[in-house]
């Protein structure tokens, strides 16, 4: 290659790496186009970006802009005040670089967790069908309903962020993927409401329902041995908080009406769990 052409490509590739200094605005995964707010509330929305700047949130249902400014490790979270159920709307979040999330709803958000009762999807475990769920799949279009996913993370450390996992409008290849006790909760919901509903899903087959209590709860419950940052996982659904450190955790504070929680089972080293309880978030 030739000096001077060597010398153009070296200056395009540095043309294309990020500024010094300059981080880029992010939002947790939870954030995407097609969510759900939760309706007549005050509702967190947060991020990270460069330490120190302005972070602005614009919400069109009211077009006010709210700021908070980004802390020592980037981090900020914003309260935004929702309306009465409705939409769609467009939610603007800018450090100076603006990020738009479109198509969304205000309405009744829940969040619904569990073992493999909650995780079953609509088209079922293999042979292990849902009774007359083909006929519910293939009727389920409603963009009043959206569906979102947590996905499966067991770790020994609280997390920022999930995995990344999209907000979808109910449509058949999104409920037969969809919680079955979620999917049907949810419908019978938005049907009886006539608001928008969001779904949160967030469950793990087989877990101990010691595996969604953080830290601090489980030092009350004598025998209970919670890991260490690197300790070695060998129950991933089954070891003390670690679903709570790479599921709930990363999800806690996202403002929801409430939660259905279907564990089905009963653990013996500590706490007793419940099946089918419904308890205000």
């Amino acid at each position: 290659m030739k000096p001077k052409s060597l010398l153009l490509c070296c200056i395009t590739l540095l043309a294309l790496l990020p500024l010094p200094g300059r981080a880029q605005l992010r939002l947790p995964s939870l954030f995407t186009d097609n969510m759900v707010f939760q309706q007549q509330a005050d509702c967190a929305v947060w991020g990270w970006a460069k330490a120190g700047s302005t972070v602005t949130v614009s919400p069109s249902w009211n077009k006010q802009k709210y700021r908070a400014q980004a802390d020592a490790a980037g981090k900020w979270k914003i309260k935004v005040k929702t309306p009465t159920a409705g939409g769609p709307y467009e939610l603007t979040i800018s450090d100076g670089t603006p990020v738009k999330l479109k198509n969304v709803l205000v309405g009744e958000v829940w969040l619904c967790g569990g073992q493999s009762n909650m995780e079953m999807p609509m088209k079922g475990f293999k042979g292990q069908p849902v009774l007359g769920s083909n006929e519910a799949v293939v009727k389920s279009k409603n963009d009043n309903l959206r569906l979102y996913i947590v996905p499966r993370s067991s770790v020994t450390e609280p997390q920022d962020n999930s995995k990344p996992s999209p907000w979808r409008a109910a449509a058949p290849e999104a409920v037969a993927n969809f919680s079955a006790t979620g999917y049907y909760f949810g419908r019978l919901l938005q049907e009886m409401l006539q608001v928008p509903v969001g779904l949160i899903h967030c469950s793990y087959s087989g877990s101990s329902i010691e595996a969604w209590m953080d830290t601090e709860t489980l030092r009350q419950f004598a025998g209970i041995k919670v890991p260490d940052r690197g300790d070695t996982i060998k129950q991933v659904s089954r070891t003390p908080t670690t679903l709570f450190n790479g599921m709930l955790h990363p999800i806690e504070g996202y403002g929801i009406k409430g939660a259905i929680w279907y564990q089905g089972s009963r653990t013996t080293t500590g706490p007793t769990s419940t099946s089918n309880c419904l308890q205000p978030w």
